[in-house]
């Protein structure tokens, strides 16, 4: 994951540097964002029933080819246009890859220890999101910006090496195959339980990647430079303090989620992120703002328990498919997230739009309390 998650944001430092080479608007420089963004979250939903299909192996194959072909089409880009393919292409591969890597590790998880396996997913990802603008702006600095796109072709390539010969030694149940049912299933809800359990878990992602995009990318800069006279070094170090601090927790809070229950860590950090949104109001310097970053950071031990749970509710031939529900809420999130609160920031205040994040947090934490039942913590035999 961490590998393959080079092809997010690896290119966006450089954004410049295209725009002058093909003489592109502020739009079409944002749609090469955009598109990336659009195409995970148009692929997150069919990739589950396509790995049913097709196979996890068969899937990665072709989810790896085509990040790989999408990385050479980028490389020799003469057109915006043809940047924007590239950028799709990647943005398919990766957002299938994704779902079966998180239906690999909770294959090889169990109950006692899911939560913190999973977090290894939210770990890895996080710290490639955190890196790969550096390295991007490093190499776009050195040898132009087609050269991330080299970069991301060798990493798939590596990560090719790494994945395919765990897939085959891991078998990922489904409705195709013949593997039974998996032992740990002691926390499988059926009927409406569970449709409730799963609507609101991804209601509580959805809340949580608007968050993360909308108040922490989006809402937060503005509002340091506008309101507190804080400069980009400043607002930098608050954004890294904020991930630092959420990779310190990710694994820690995964094994709590195992010890005391997912769903008392998932509606537990909910509330703490959205206090730490409202602690926001009364920064008033840099000391106070960055306080304030680092308590946000320290919310986020609850994600991985998210994945957990929902990997935990349905059999084990269902977790692809709901675990691909997960991705697509993270991404529609992201998607929803910086729109949004940045118009509410623009149309009222900043503190308005700080307050309605909290108001998201708040209400999904409450769900995640009413929503799921008790029985889904219960402890296997």
């Amino acid at each position: 994951m961490f590998l393959i998650v080079s092809a997010t944001n690896i290119l966006t430092p450089l954004l410049p540097d295209i725009r002058d080479e093909f003489g592109i608007s502020i739009s079409a420089a944002g749609l090469i964002v955009g598109s990336y963004g659009m195409a995970r979250l148009a692929v997150d939903l069919p990739a589950g029933f396509l790995a049913d299909v097709v196979g996890h192996r068969r899937l990665s194959i072709l989810a790896l080819m085509t990040l790989v072909a999408a990385s050479i089409v980028g490389l020799r880009a003469g057109s915006v246009e043809v940047l924007i393919v590239a950028r799709i292409g990647a943005g398919i591969a990766v957002g299938i890859l994704a779902t079966v890597i998180l239906s690999t590790l909770s294959a090889t998880a169990s109950v006692a220890n899911r939560g913190k396996v999973m977090s290894l997913f939210h770990v890895a990802n996080n710290t490639g999101i955190a890196l790969y603008p550096l390295v991007g702006g490093l190499v776009g600095l050195a040898v132009g910006w087609r050269a991330t796109f080299i970069i991301t072709a060798l990493l798939a390539v590596v990560a090719a090496a790494l994945v395919l010969p765990i897939l085959l030694r891991v078998e990922l149940p489904s409705h195709r195959s013949s593997t039974p049912a998996a032992a740990d299933d002691t926390r499988v809800l059926h009927g409406r339980q569970r449709r409730i359990a799963i609507a609101v878990t991804n209601l509580g992602v959805v809340a949580n990647m608007i968050h993360r995009h909308g108040f922490r990318n989006t809402i937060l800069p503005l509002y340091a430079a506008t309101a507190l006279g804080l400069g980009g070094v400043s607002i930098a170090t608050a954004i890294a303090l904020m991930s630092v601090t959420g990779l310190v927790v990710a694994t820690p809070g995964g094994m709590l989620g195992d010890r005391i229950g997912r769903r008392r860590v998932i509606s537990a950090g909910l509330a703490a992120v959205a206090v730490g949104d409202l602690v926001f109001i009364l920064t008033g310097d840099l000391v106070s703002f960055l306080l304030a970053a680092a308590l946000i950071g320290f919310g986020d031990f609850f994600t991985s328990s998210q994945t957990a749970l929902l990997s935990e509710v349905v059999p084990a031939r269902d977790r692809t498919k709901v675990l691909s529900s997960y991705r697509f809420s993270a991404d529609l999130g992201a998607l929803l997230g910086p729109v949004v609160l940045a118009v509410v920031m623009d149309v009222v205040s900043a503190q308005a739009a700080m307050v309605l994040a909290a108001a998201i947090l708040l209400t999904a934490s409450i769900a995640a309390r009413l929503g799921v039942p008790a029985i889904a913590d219960r402890r296997a035999a």
